[in-house]
């Protein structure tokens, strides 16, 4: 077995939350080390969709304008609720949307220049919390004195801790694909959503800057024929699904972890469950606990007699999730079947199209 390698702090998945872990941990003067399975750039199943908040997080954690060439901008929206007009609007802020193969690896550029070692490719095997310690399929075994799990749904971090990564009762499931922009000649910019195309969920056409992203998602468990949900869709747009390369993934959408962690052991994104309850957006969440998370042990390691690190982390975990309560209350005057016509009706009432979309 190759030698072990030590660090203050281990950061699992290489996406928003493990960068901006990565990154505050570095730009603090940590030794940090942030493994994932993947070689980047990779690609990465994700709507792709960032609001004002996205934009927000990331100049405040990374303390610099984003790179603009990485987006599509767009403020032109279109609702309709199973293939029927509910209303247009058009948003006084932009709504950008990105690849995520070119954003979490200009991420981890950022992060690596901040003074993080990446260590890319070799997926986590083993992770022995006694001795705080994990290995990697290659053999080499890397010591941590704080574990940062930022490996999405899926996370290793999250089941060695708990038993299990999500609960599959309440976890959602989406399916999309990439579509060339020549396919849809007249999409233009503008952004969709169909509110009932799919149980407890909604189908969307994200305008990125080489295609269109079409997707759907719902509650899993009440969506066993969401593939047949998504071909409805596609052929809605006078397109075959079976043209395009067809992703699915869970989203831990609305299952959020009261505690983010154990010990010396935290969670960030996707793999502590924050994710909006309605939207699914996850960026956002996932930059800021992410650098919560990174801010946390670096206190934690300056100040050793002091507060633990999930401690603090739960503190500013607490405010970042905090509208998370509000929207599962809200879920049920809005995604089930009862309640679609209603909510259509509502949603025509341009002030509750600016509560929903802008202060929601």
């Amino acid at each position: 077995m190759a030698t072990c390698e030590s660090y203050e702090a281990v950061v699992v998945g290489g996406g928003p939350a493990g960068s901006a872990a990565a990154y505050t941990l570095a730009a603090a003067g940590k030794k940090v080390c942030l493994i994932d399975k993947a070689e980047f750039p990779r690609d990465k199943l994700c709507g792709g969709g960032l609001t004002f908040r996205s934009k927000r997080a990331f100049e405040r954690i990374f303390k610099r304008p984003w790179k603009a060439e990485l987006f599509n901008s767009s403020r032109d929206f279109l609702f309709s609720s199973n293939g029927r007009f509910v209303a247009s609007y058009r948003s006084r802020a932009n709504i950008y949307f990105t690849m995520r193969r070119s954003f979490d690896h200009y991420l981890l550029g950022l992060a690596r220049d901040a003074g993080a070692t990446l260590r890319l490719g070799d997926a986590v095997g083993k992770i022995d919390l006694e001795r705080q310690a994990l290995t990697l399929r290659s053999g080499q075994e890397i010591a941590f004195g704080f574990l940062i799990g930022t490996d999405g749904v899926n996370s290793v971090v999250a089941k060695t801790l708990f038993g299990k990564s999500f609960d599959p009762a309440t976890v959602a499931f989406t399916l999309e694909a990439e579509v060339p922009r020549d396919r849809l000649p007249n999409q233009g910019d503008r952004v969709e959503f169909d509110f009932n195309v799919a149980r407890w969920g909604y189908g969307w056409v994200f305008p990125k800057p080489d295609c269109v992203t079409i997707g759907i998602g719902g509650m899993h468990r009440l969506n066993p024929d969401l593939r047949h949900r998504l071909d409805a869709y596609f052929q809605h747009k006078g397109l075959d699904a079976k043209d395009f390369k067809v992703k699915g993934q869970y989203l831990p959408c609305g299952d959020c972890r009261r505690i983010p962690g154990r010990s010396n052991v935290l969670l960030c994104g996707d793999a502590a469950g924050a994710v909006d309850p309605i939207s699914g957006e996850g960026i956002p969440y996932a930059l800021l606990t992410g650098a919560a998370a990174g801010t946390a042990v670096a206190t934690a390691l300056s100040q050793p007699a002091g507060r633990g690190a999930l401690a603090i982390y739960c503190e500013d975990y607490r405010d970042v999730v905090a509208s998370f309560r509000r929207a599962k209350f809200w879920r049920w005057f809005v995604c089930p079947r009862v309640m679609q016509r209603v909510f259509a009706w509502a949603f025509r009432v341009e002030r509750v199209r600016k509560w929903l979309l802008v202060e929601g």
